[in-house]
């Protein structure tokens, strides 16, 4: 039976198209204020009635359209930022697929008004649900002005997805916010029912318009200037002293658009969890900057998302220029005050009283004219005893310090592979006879794929035929273990993390995390008074000793102020 195949009507395929585009009335505000922004708008004002539900208007200063380019514009794929295939590889305007238009035309009753101020009148096209029913002469100053009315009125399943009149509101009121971030040099403003939300007139800079946007916030942000190779990262991240909203906001762009990206977003968190030892929270705004041959922005409809020729060469910037940035800031604390601070920097509002604070290493300290003592001390922690086997407890001479000894003889381990590598004195140790086994099929590839890393920590592993494989070296960290669980484990952890964290963290550091994962004091095993200070020493000499190369918390402090309130030595009393 032929026949049951046709071809959709252009009206349905452009109301599907349409919600690739469109998903609420923010995505239409965002649309038309970057069809101003391509059009060299300085000002732009956005107007909306029940959360844009019912209406909103967008109005700019822009070149503006005569009539022929104004009813051009309204057809799908017309676009005046692209003539050929090669374009797309130096894209530099926020739109280019030529979508917006029409796909809002084709679910609103959308009235365009425009002109280029030169021609007697301006125009006025007006399309009812994608079906175009007038054009006439209007008077407009120079820019143009599009009004979205009864947005999915004609197709209600797309319309009940929509929120409440607040919640829509809330995300117009983002969608401005992201664009006026990435436009200092442009005039905002956003009226909510008559009521203003967002007055942002031109400034010259990025903090004049964070300060116009969120008010005297400066002050709670750590400037970001860095990068590496063709990477360069800008922007601000949130001080490691301030405690931050409960979830971090997170606004990325590239080459000035704003994008969502799962793996920059990642690079963030991690950069700042193994610099501070806290997770991120607050704001961050990074501006990411990059030649535009290394990226592909054609990824998504909503022009969301891009992809990187050299994804690492970005992670690694991502993760240098925050990390140096956070590391540049004031590194010592008053050591009169040190228990009260941490309990504050630890501790949400309305949380103190725990008593116990993760030991998070150097602080910022908020007043830094203060005369400062460093919060650490040349020597370690003397060592008390071993809790559980899985804890070293230990005191500075005025707090408990409990140190978990797996986690910080993980850290300790990283370290000491990563400069061994770096100075070319990698330990390894030779097998009396070389080991031969059959590596399951899964972990194949990940050898493959990691011979260079595995050499660089001490492994001399190379294929025997089939699935099989020789051990001849191991990491002298791993002596006296069975290599070829040994290198099972460690494949098999590689591959692990590799399927969670994607092509982003360096291979040969989750190389060198791995192993010393595997090399580490496990929870659970006894160790002698000797091997735990060896484990503290080398902790307190380590670069980052707040976490493991894996981001978990290598120790907690318990302030001696909080001791002696367990035992009533200051009025109060624990039950």
């Amino acid at each position: 039976m032929s026949g049951r195949v046709q071809r959709l009507a252009d009206d349905l395929v452009n109301k599907i198209a349409a919600g690739e585009v469109v998903e609420r009335p923010a995505s239409v505000i965002k649309e038309l204020l970057e069809n101003a922004l391509d059009a060299g708008a300085t000002a732009v004002s956005v107007e909306i009635e029940n959360g844009g539900k019912s209406f909103l208007r967008v109005t700019d200063d822009g070149t503006g359209m005569d009539r022929a380019d104004a009813e051009t514009a309204l057809e799908r794929h017309a676009t005046s930022k692209l003539r050929e295939l090669a374009d797309l590889q130096n894209v530099v305007t926020h739109g280019f697929r030529g979508e917006a238009l029409p796909s809002i035309a084709s679910v609103s009753h959308l009235v365009l008004r425009t002109s280029e101020g030169a021609a007697p009148a301006g125009t006025e096209i007006e399309v009812r649900h994608g079906l175009r029913s007038q054009v006439k002469d209007t008077g407009h100053p120079r820019g143009t002005t599009v009004e979205v009315r009864d947005l999915f009125g004609a197709v209600p399943a797309r319309r009940k997805f929509l929120r409440a009149d607040g919640t829509e509101s809330a995300h117009v009121a983002e969608a401005v916010t992201v664009l006026a971030l990435a436009r200092p040099d442009v005039g905002f403003t956003l009226r909510s029912g008559g009521r203003v939300l967002i007055q942002a007139p031109p400034v010259d800079a990025l903090p004049p318009r964070v300060f116009q946007l969120f008010g005297n916030v400066l002050d709670d942000l750590v400037a970001v200037d860095g990068g590496e190779g063709w990477a360069r990262v800008r922007g601000f991240v949130t001080r490691p002293d301030r405690p931050g909203a409960a979830r971090a906001t997170v606004r990325l762009y590239v080459n000035g658009r704003s994008v969502r990206d799962r793996g920059i977003a990642r690079a963030l968190a991690d950069a700042y969890r193994q610099e501070t030892g806290r997770e991120l929270r607050g704001e961050a705004i990074l501006f990411l900057e990059a030649p535009t041959h290394m990226i592909d922005v054609n990824v998504h409809p909503a022009k969301t998302e891009v992809r990187f020729a050299e994804p690492r060469m970005m992670w690694r910037a991502v993760q240098g220029a925050v990390r140096e940035a956070l590391s540049s800031g004031t590194r010592t604390i008053r050591r009169a005050d040190r228990a009260e601070d941490e309990a504050a920097l630890d501790q949400a509002p309305g949380e103190r009283g725990a008593g116990v604070v993760a030991d998070r290493g150097p602080r910022w300290n908020a007043a830094p004219a203060v005369a400062a003592a460093p919060l650490f001390v040349a020597a370690a922690p003397t060592v008390l005893g071993q809790h559980r086997n899985t804890y070293i407890v230990a005191t500075d001479g005025e707090d408990l310090i409990l140190i978990d000894q797996h986690t910080a003889h993980e850290r300790v381990r990283y370290e000491a592979l990563k400069n061994a590598h770096e100075t070319h004195r990698v330990e390894s140790q030779m097998l009396l006879m070389p080991v031969v086994f059959t590596l399951a099929p899964r972990l194949r590839p990940v050898l493959d794929g990691s011979h260079q890393e595995l050499r660089a920590v001490g492994y001399d592993v190379e294929p025997f035929g089939g699935d099989a494989v020789r051990v001849s070296a191991v990491p002298a960290v791993l002596a006296g273990r069975d290599p070829a669980a040994g290198l099972e484990h460690v494949l098999g952890d590689l591959l692990e993390r590799e399927n969670a964290e994607g092509e982003m963290a360096e291979a040969r550091q989750r190389v060198f995390a791995t192993i010393a994962c595997h090399s580490a004091a496990r929870g659970g095993q006894p160790l002698a008074r000797e091997a735990m200070a060896a484990i503290v020493a080398g902790l307190w000499q380590a670069e980052q000793p707040a976490v493991c190369p894996h981001g978990r918390p290598t120790r907690v402090r318990v302030p001696r102020d909080d001791v002696s309130r367990w035992f009533g030595r200051t009025g109060w009393r624990r039950e």
